[in-house]
């Protein structure tokens, strides 16, 4: 079953986890590095077990903290073209990007990862669905008004977390 955890939402850094067994995948990193370690570790998890991070638009309140935490973990970073262009710009540590077009559906560890796109003022920002057999959860965050399409999107999901301090 998938397990969802806050761990930052707001203009002063947003950040949440997904859980299934040991796979760890981090949603947005835009807290401090050290804020992103002492709040997965009150859960628990230790830092340097994450799976991944995937982000959901270029903005710092969602990317600010990526740099530094890359810096001591070797972590994959799922992004959109656009996404990962602007954001690699800022980030000096050895980052393995991986990219996915708005739209379309990827696999990271065992876990179907949905993505679509979202209307926000970032260059190409997306909301997520991640599925695993058992169970399903929504991400939606800075979104300037929900369409037709985002509600088809996040249909029956099991969980939902909507960050919408933008709008």
């Amino acid at each position: 079953m998938l397990e969802l955890a806050v761990l930052g939402s707001g203009s002063s850094g947003n950040s949440a986890l997904i859980c299934r067994d040991d796979v760890r995948i981090l949603i947005d990193a835009g807290l401090s590095a050290r804020q992103l370690c002492l709040r997965l570790e009150q859960l628990e998890v230790d830092p340097d077990t994450l799976t991944a991070v995937v982000l959901t638009h270029d903005h710092g309140d969602h990317t600010r903290g990526l740099d530094v935490f890359c810096r001591k973990r070797e972590l994959p970073v799922y992004a959109t073209p656009h996404t990962c262009a602007l954001v690699r710009e800022s980030v000096k540590s050895t980052v393995h990007w991986y990219q996915f077009a708005a739209g379309r559906q990827f696999d990271l560890a065992g876990i179907q990862v949905e993505t679509f796109s979202v209307p926000h003022d970032a260059v190409d920002p997306v909301g997520f669905v991640f599925r695993c057999h058992e169970s399903s959860v929504g991400i939606l965050s800075d979104v300037g008004h929900v369409t037709r399409m985002i509600v088809d999107r996040l249909k029956g999901v099991d969980t939902l977390f909507a960050e919408s301090n933008y709008d």
